[in-house]
Formats: structure tokens, C-alpha cells, sequence
């Protein structure tokens, strides 16, 4: 590599650095933290639902320990501050393996990364997530799949302990069984028995390696099965007339000109095909689809290279590394200093100002849903009724807590006899939702024993007095 291409890649990942520098508004982190934390200061893993009266005897079986200790390790030394670097170095890590997928000029890569982060920002826009951890190894694993295809096969033997740390940060590990199977079919059968199969079984087992052992593939058919695009952002199907006709209208043509170039294969097409159902399914499943697009693109098909294109992308780049550090990073480093703007312009708002006021606040809470990993953080000596571990929970009804949870939220049948069913003691919700509309009339506190004992700007609390 040339000193001028070197200077470009440097530009370039410092771009992604600086563009990925971003305030952590996951509302997951609470709960995230508090496991990590918990870890560190007793030794004891997230095992049982210690958080949360609801459902207080399920066993839930999504390990993410290593990803929830390193938060914990990082927040508590660093802050935000530290987690949004954390993020930044997670998406620039992601960028570098990305350049390594192929023998494409430089300025067709950085465009191609750059359009994948932007039109997968339903995934990379609220700083550091477990969900990036994924897709930085996905990433690798489709590295390591090249690189044993096109030099050293033994680039497969890094497989177990890949999946080993992979399957204890996030459970979307399988999605790397899924490429191995898939880019083995057309593969040497030969190369695939002798190599690519024990391998595979290696990994299989190591996956084994977590506190839940097999049981992990339970949560995942629990996710499976479960209707998420109904409770959860990230799970719900990106925009029809933006996202879902381009991600559609890529696949054919690849596919297209593939058959053209006289390039069809079985496993590419799979490839493709796969991965554009999970994309228009989800939102979350965005960057697999645009990376494997991108692949395709740059390892199947010919272009004409244009390099005198790379020396023309410095002062672009440069300009667009200028523009970062006025914007981007001062935005960061406001929001991250701030509890205000953490409370109040985050992902969602959070009853900050609420839980200080009232200082009584404790036992069993009733709480609205994006509010529980926060709560679950902010206030351990209480416990939420539900929060972002539970979207895939059933109970004993076959009810997700999350409809039980809206059930409630809505004041629906028999609202009041569950809350009493679960000795809640406190209601913390919105103002001027339902349940909140419903019990702000004082003859109704009085028939349903729930009295307002403080509202705030963007949340009341109701107490039970029997």
C-alpha cells in the first residue's frame, strides 16, 4: 500500500471514528450496567430475574456477561465518556475489517461503509449496543471465511474462539453459523469435510461454553417465535417506500448480474436472498444485509476500477473530519456531561426529576416499559415490573410481558386485581396516559385504592393504601 493510500485509510477510519463518537442513549444500558456492576462487586452473574416482581422465577437464557462487564468496567471509570469512545472504537474495528473484504479500489469501499452506516443508522445511532458487538463479528466472520477461501485455510482455526466470547456478549451468535453454512455450499467438498467441518462442529461446542449451555438455543427459538415487531423498535420492518423497495431492488439486480456475468452460484444467492428477508423483517438485521450486498458486489462481479479517485477523496475526507470534530464531538461531549440532557433527550425521556423528588419510591414498581433498564440502574433497592430483558418472556398465560405490561398501561379488564396479584406498591408511569387519565380522578384513587403521591413534569406516582 502506497504512503497516499495509507493517509487515505487513516483519514478514513478516523472519519468513521468521529462519526460513530456518539451519546449512549440505549435504553438497555440500565439494566446492561446494573448485571456488569453487580458481577464486578459480588461476583454473582445475571442468571435469575433478580430485578423485576414480574415473572420472578423465569429463567431467561441471553447471555451477554462479557459484553455487560466491560460496560460496567468502562462506565465506571470513564463515564459516558468512555462508552461512547468504546462505541466509536467498536464501529472503526468494524470499518478496518470491512476495507479487508476485498481488492476493491479504496474510494468504492469507504462509500460502500459509509452507505451502510447511514442507511443502517436504526442500529448504529444510539452509541454503544450489543447489537454493534454483533455485527463486529459477523464481520469477522465473513473475514476469516475469505481470507481461508482466497490464502490460508488456517484462518478457520480462529472460529471456536470466536464464537466462544461471541455466544457470552450477544445472542446473535448463530447468525455466523448461518454464513459458514451458506458460503459452504458451493465451496470444495473436499475443503468443507476436511476443514470447514470440524471447524464448524469445534465452534458448535463452543458455544456449549456459557452459564445456560444448550439452553441458549432455546432463547433464541423464544425470540424466534415471538411477535418482537410488535413490542420493539429495532424489531419492527423498515420503511416501505424507502428502505424495503431499495433493499429489494438490490438483491434483484445482484442476482440479475450474476446470472449475466455468468457468476451464479447456489450459496451467493442464498446469500443475498437470506439476508434481504431478515433486512425487510427487521431493522436491526440492516448492516448484515448491506455488508453482504457490498460483498457480493466487490468479490462476485467486475467493475472498471477508477483509481485516480482515491487522491481525489483526501480533501473530501478531510473536509468531512473537520466538519465532525465542530459537530459531532462537541454534541457528544454536551450530552454526556449533562444528567439533563441524558433524562431528557436521550431515546426516550426518563423520570429523573420524578425518582429524586420522591425520595419513597421502593418495593414493587408498576413502570412504564422503556423506563425499566433505567430504573433497574438508578434504583436497586426497588423492583420494575418489566424492562428490555423481557420482550421474549412468556408467562404462565403464554403473555409476553410486554402485552401485559400495555393490558395495564391501557386500564383494560382486571387491571387492578394484577397489580394486586403481584403486591405491586407503587405506580410510576407518564403523565396523561390511560391508566393515568383513569386514576388522576380522586373518586377513582378512592375505589381502587391508588392515590397520587407526586406528579412531575413528564411522570406521576401512585401509591397503593389498602
Amino acid at each position: 500500500m502506497t504512503k497516499t493510500n495509507k493517509l487515505l485509510v487513516f483519514l478514513f477510519l478516523l472519519s468513521v471514528f468521529l462519526l460513530s463518537f456518539l451519546p449512549v442513549k440505549d435504553t438497555d444500558f440500565g439494566w446492561h450496567y446494573r448485571c456488569g456492576h453487580d458481577f464486578l462487586e459480588s461476583g454473582k452473574l445475571c442468571l435469575e430475574n433478580n430485578y423485576a416482581y414480574f415473572l420472578p422465577d423465569y429463567q431467561s437464557h441471553n447471555p451477554s456477561f462479557l459484553y455487560d462487564f466491560f460496560l460496567a468496567f468502562v462506565y465506571d471509570r470513564s463515564g459516558f465518556f468512555g462508552v461512547s469512545i468504546a462505541g466509536a472504537i467498536a464501529i472503526t474495528l468494524a470499518a478496518f475489517i470491512f476495507l479487508n473484504l476485498s481488492e476493491a479500489d479504496l474510494w468504492q469501499k469507504f462509500i460502500a461503509f459509509y452507505l451502510i452506516y447511514f442507511l443502517s443508522s436504526a442500529v448504529f445511532a444510539y452509541g454503544l449496543r450489543s447489537q454493534i458487538v454483533t455485527y463486529l463479528f459477523f464481520l469477522l466472520v465473513l473475514f476469516l471465511l475469505h481470507k481461508a477461501r482466497t490464502s490460508d485455510r488456517r484462518y478457520l482455526l480462529f472460529f471456536p474462539l470466536l464464537f466462544l466470547i461471541w455466544v457470552n456478549t450477544h445472542i446473535g451468535f448463530f447468525i455466523g453459523f448461518l454464513l459458514i453454512g451458506i458460503l459452504s455450499l458451493t465451496a470444495d467438498k473436499k475443503y468443507v469435510l476436511k476443514y470447514v467441518l470440524p471447524v464448524f462442529v469445534l465452534s458448535l461446542a463452543a458455544t456449549l461454553i456459557n452459564p445456560f449451555g444448550i439452553n441458549v438455543y432455546y432463547g433464541i427459538f423464544g425470540h424466534a417465535i415471538s411477535p418482537l415487531s410488535q413490542m420493539i423498535a429495532e424489531w419492527v420492518p423498515p420503511p416501505f417506500f424507502y428502505q424495503q423497495i431499495l433493499i429489494i431492488g438490490l438483491s434483484s439486480a445482484t442476482v440479475f448480474l450474476l446470472i449475466r456475468q455468468k457468476k451464479f452460484l447456489l450459496s451467493t444467492f442464498l446469500l443475498i436472498l437470506v439476508f434481504c428477508v431478515l433486512a425487510i423483517t427487521a431493522r436491526r438485521n440492516l448492516p448484515f444485509f448491506y455488508t453482504v450486498f457490498f460483498y457480493i458486489l466487490f468479490n462476485c462481479l467486475n467493475f472498471n476500477s477508477v483509481k485516480h479517485l482515491n487522491e481525489l477523496l483526501t480533501p473530501a475526507i478531510l473536509s468531512f473530519n473537520f466538519i465532525l470534530l465542530v459537530i459531532r464531538v462537541p454534541q457528544t461531549l454536551s450530552f454526556n456531561r449533562s444528567w439533563r440532557e441524558y433524562c431528557d433527550h436521550g431515546m426516550v425521556t426518563y423520570p429523573c426529576e420524578t425518582i429524586k423528588a420522591y425520595s419513597g419510591l421502593s418495593g414493587n414498581v408498576f413502570n412504564t416499559y422503556e423506563w425499566g433498564g433505567f430504573l433497574i440502574w438508578q434504583k436497586p433497592e426497588m423492583k420494575v415490573f418489566v424492562d428490555g430483558r423481557m420482550p421474549a418472556w412468556k408467562d404462565e398465560d403464554g403473555k409476553s410481558p410486554y402485552r401485559v405490561f400495555l393490558e395495564i398501561w391501557y386500564a383494560g379488564a382486571g387491571w387492578n386485581e394484577k397489580l394486586k396479584k403481584w403486591k405491586t406498591d407503587y405506580i410510576l408511569i407518564r403523565n396523561q396516559t390511560p391508566l393515568d387519565d383513569l386514576l388522576k380522578n380522586n373518586k377513582e384513587q378512592s375505589k381502587y385504592h391508588w392515590y397520587e403521591v407526586y406528579r412531575g413534569r413528564d411522570a406521576v406516582i401512585y401509591k397503593y393504601v389498602n
